[in-house]
């Protein structure tokens, strides 16, 4: 799943570079949005997953048909070529992030150890709106292995507030 989500920034920029204006960038917005609707069925994946990259292409204008542009086959035929797929659901994910960027606000990645009720979701991104100096878009994630407090990620710029952070910060200030 990493390799998928390295693999999808760089698509998701170009696409988004690409497109001329915010009308383009909104109907590749939805046909990412269908094509990785398309690719969460299982049956799909198999099927494909056992050709050729041509052979797929051709099976997939079997089933989508006109449903689809000329362009977003054209884009389909490099990911099958390139065996980048699976990384569609992460290259949509890239995209939408930099479509809330070109309207004023920043992507907002925030990870607990567990569930935030809606009050602590507010509370938090009041939080970290001061402290990244922006209005900001929130997606939060649950992973138990930072075992308590918060990771923020607003592009390249992380606040690390979690156990697992500060026990790292405390074992290097030790090893010096």
């Amino acid at each position: 799943m990493a390799a998928s989500k390295s693999f999808a920034k760089p698509y998701a920029k170009a696409l988004f570079e690409l497109s001329s204006d915010k009308i383009e960038r909104g109907l590749w917005l939805h046909r990412l949005q269908v094509l990785d609707k398309v690719f969460q069925d299982k049956e799909i994946r198999r099927a494909i997953s056992h050709m050729h990259h041509v052979e797929a292409l051709s099976f997939l204008r079997s089933i989508l048909g006109e449903a689809l542009d000329e362009r977003t086959y054209a884009f389909l035929a490099l990911l099958l070529e390139n065996k980048r797929l699976t990384s569609i659901a992460d290259i949509r994910i890239h995209f939408a992030d930099l479509m809330v960027e070109l309207h004023g606000f920043g992507v907002l990645h925030v990870t607990t150890a567990v569930t935030l009720t809606d009050e602590e979701r507010a509370k938090s991104l009041s939080l970290f709106e001061a402290l990244f100096k922006q209005k900001l878009i929130p997606h939060y994630r649950v992973d138990p292995l930072i075992r308590g407090g918060v990771v923020g990620r607003v592009n390249d710029l992380v606040y690390n507030g979690s156990l697992k952070g500060s026990l790292e910060k405390l074992r290097e200030n030790l090893i010096r």
